[in-house]
């Protein structure tokens, strides 16, 4: 039987079970599956079953319905795992149906090149930050400029002590 499960912490644990061809989920009470939440539209999105399978469409909904993290603009297919989010609450799509995954619903593949060439470690990884080269050792820098300060500010000291003794 294909089931919702609440992520979100309003929802969290709880169970909507998929029982009838088509489901509708939103804040108002006639809703099939009532989901209370100011982010919820009164008649927010839409489940149709189908053979086994189970689609989801938005019904115009005010905050959107979104399927694994993409706006959800036509009804889509739902998969054991994908995430719908009814609003700003989240809810896992479960189905102990087995799957029969057709080529159209596989996600696209990447071609692959394989280089026969021979393969070693680079010489460095200083040209990998675009920073640049992370400078050794400017310890010695900065107590080159401490040092000078220091001497400047002594002889300052040594000046404005030699001046206050001329003026009396």
């Amino acid at each position: 039987m294909a089931q919702l499960i609440g992520m979100s912490e309003e929802v969290k644990g709880k169970t909507f079970l998929i029982d009838q061809d088509e489901m509708v989920i939103g804040r108002r009470k006639e809703n099939n599956i009532v989901l209370d939440h100011a982010s919820v539209s009164g008649r927010h999105c839409a489940i149709r079953r189908e053979g086994g399978r189970c689609f989801v469409r938005d019904l115009g909904s005010t905050n959107g319905t979104r399927l694994n993290g993409r706006d959800l603009n036509v009804e889509q297919r739902l998969h054991p795992k994908d995430l719908l989010q009814v609003g700003t609450l989240e809810l896992i799509y479960d189905s102990d149906e087995p799957a029969d995954i057709e080529a159209a619903d596989l996600p696209h593949t990447t071609q692959i090149e394989i280089s026969t060439g021979p393969t070693g470690k680079p010489a460095s990884f200083g040209s990998i930050s675009p920073f640049g080269t992370r400078q050794k050792n400017t310890a010695a820098v900065w107590w080159i400029i401490i040092g000078v300060i220091g001497i400047l500010a002594l002889v300052t000291a040594v000046v404005l002590f030699v001046y206050v003794l001329n003026l009396k």
